[in-house]
């Protein structure tokens, strides 16, 4: 039970490695109001003894970022709000104004891309899930009842012929495979796709350009460092979250709704107001005495190893100005 998360410091003194128990569902919380008050946060949270050996691995991170204060460098990832895909475009558009002159990005490789802006090598924090990398069922046998109930990955493979979908409803990436995915494909797939909702991730494979082009609305533990690898002699180009680059490739083929920013905005922006004051370990601790009835319990200490700092009212005040500057853009479609 918890929101894992590692945050790094990084500045003049070196390295500093801390971790929240609950810290992976307040990421957007953090860094909304800028590099100060995501410095205060992270440095009440409780610091590891070994900032080389004390990191989360693949299977029990959630969560984090790193804040390089030389390099002026924001990498994170995490957060139930960044769920949604438009979502997490407007929160990272809102993080423009508040961290002017830093770059800033999403962390696809999730605590292997921290660990890696950290200093350190990404095989410190892999645990791979073998489960992950498997090929979905529907895409070998053909059935695509899943398409009737949300589609979770996005396949698309051309040909001579024209543009084939495979719209598959389980939480996994089709890149894993390499090349050999074509020929575990059954005969038919689908010509047209007309999404209700974005997926999660998608694959285009252009089967006689020997092209492949990965697309991820959050993380894949693994994947994007090895896509050379995995797809050896071909060109693999990595797209970050830009379905759109699958669906242009499908020539309409494939539809999604509009991404609607401005409406995104507006919920991230009221999540994160709605969060301030919340102590996630307090409410958590609240529940614990409750399901004991009056028994004693023993907690790891780390299960309360969150430190609730809110950005203070004349920051919280600048995000909300800088949102309305965002949201008047979104509606004249810039």
């Amino acid at each position: 039970m918890g929101a894992r998360a590692n945050f790094v410091l990084i500045d003049a003194g070196g390295m500093r490695l801390h971790y929240s128990h609950w810290g992976a569902d307040r990421v957007c919380s953090v860094l909304a109001a800028g590099p100060a008050a995501a410095v205060r946060f992270i440095s009440e949270q409780h610091r590891c003894d070994d900032p080389e050996r004390d990191w989360l691995n693949d299977a029990w991170a959630e969560g984090g970022a790193v804040v390089d204060r030389t390099a002026r460098r924001l990498l994170f990832y995490g957060d139930q709000l960044m769920l949604d895909l438009p979502c997490k475009r407007a929160f990272l558009a809102l993080l423009e104004p508040m961290w002017p002159g830093w770059t800033v990005r999403w962390a696809y490789d999730g605590i292997g891309d921290l660990a890696a802006a950290a200093g350190l090598d990404r095989s410190a924090v892999r645990s791979p899930d073998e489960e992950e990398r498997h090929l979905p069922e529907e895409a070998v046998t053909g059935d695509y009842e899943t398409y009737l109930f949300g589609v979770v990955h996005l396949l698309t493979v051309r040909t001579p012929e024209g543009c084939t979908a495979y719209p598959l409803g389980q939480f996994v990436h089709t890149a894993w495979q390499g090349p050999a995915l074509l020929d575990r494909l059954p005969a038919g797939g689908l010509r047209r796709v007309d999404l209700g909702e974005f997926p999660s991730g998608g694959l285009h494979v252009d089967a006689g350009a020997r092209t492949a082009g990965v697309w991820i609305h959050g993380s894949c533990r693994g994947l994007v460092p090895a896509l050379g690898e995995l797809w050896p002699g071909w060109r693999v180009e990595f797209w970050e979250d830009r379905y759109e680059e699958q669906f242009a490739r499908c020539g309409g083929a494939v539809t999604a709704p509009d991404a609607g920013l401005a409406a995104a905005l507006d919920q991230v922006v009221a999540t994160l107001g709605a969060r301030r004051g919340e102590d996630p370990a307090r409410r958590m601790l609240d529940l614990v005495d409750e399901v004991a009835g009056g028994r004693r319990v023993e907690l790891n200490p780390l299960f309360t190893a969150h430190r609730p700092v809110d950005a203070s009212p004349g920051e919280w005040e600048s995000v909300l100005r800088a949102a309305a500057g965002l949201r008047a853009r979104f509606a004249a479609g810039a």
